[in-house]
C-alpha cells in the first residue's frame, strides 16, 4: 500500500519523525505522542493540507512524499467502532483517545483511518516508534508537487 504525505519544504527533514503531531496532538493523537498523518491519494492529501492551512501559506514551498506499507503492517480502524462525534472539529478528544491507545500499544507500524472530509477515503496514522518504522521508511520516495494557483484565489 502507498500512502502520501505533504509537508512545507522547510520542515521535510522532519516529515517522518512525528514531532508535530506530538508537539500539537491531531484528530488522532494527544499532545506528547508522536504520529505521522497520510493519505491514500495526493488528493486527499492536499485537501487535508488546504483544509488545516491558511490559503496564503499555500504559497510557500512543499514536499510530497510517498512511503509504501506491507500489507501485515497496516491495521483498520472498523467503522463500527467510531464515535459518534468522530468528525467534530475541533477534533474531540474520543478520537485522540482511540489513536493514543493505538500508538501506545505499538502493535503495528500502521493504523488506517477514515477521512473526516471524505469519510470514504482513508488517512494513516504512522507510529514512527515501532521498530518496524525504520524497515518502512527505507521506501520513501519524494515526489514534486506544487499547488495549483486555483486552490489559492
Amino acid at each position: 500500500m502507498i500512502f502520501y504525505r505533504l509537508v512545507k519544504s522547510v520542515h521535510a527533514n522532519e516529515a517522518w519523525t512525528g514531532y508535530g503531531a506530538k508537539r500539537f496532538g491531531g484528530r488522532w493523537n494527544h499532545k506528547g505522542y508522536g504520529a505521522v498523518y497520510a493519505s491514500s491519494s495526493i488528493a486527499l492529501a492536499t485537501l487535508e493540507l488546504y483544509v488545516h492551512t491558511a490559503k496564503e501559506s499555500l504559497l510557500e514551498e512543499y514536499q510530497l512524499f510517498s512511503i509504501e506499507l506491507a500489507d501485515t503492517d497496516v491495521d483498520y480502524l472498523d467503522h463500527r467502532y467510531l464515535p459518534d462525534d468522530w468528525r467534530s472539529d475541533p477534533a474531540p478528544t474520543s478520537t485522540m483517545d482511540i489513536g493514543s491507545d493505538w500508538l501506545n500499544a505499538a502493535e503495528n507500524v500502521a493504523l488506517i483511518i477514515p477521512s473526516c472530509i471524505v469519510p470514504y477515503e482513508n488517512n494513516i496514522i504512522i507510529n514512527p516508534n515501532h521498530p518496524k518504522f525504520s524497515k518502512s521508511i527505507e521506501s520513501v520516495e519524494e515526489l514534486d508537487f506544487t499547488f495549483d494557483q486555483r486552490l489559492i484565489r
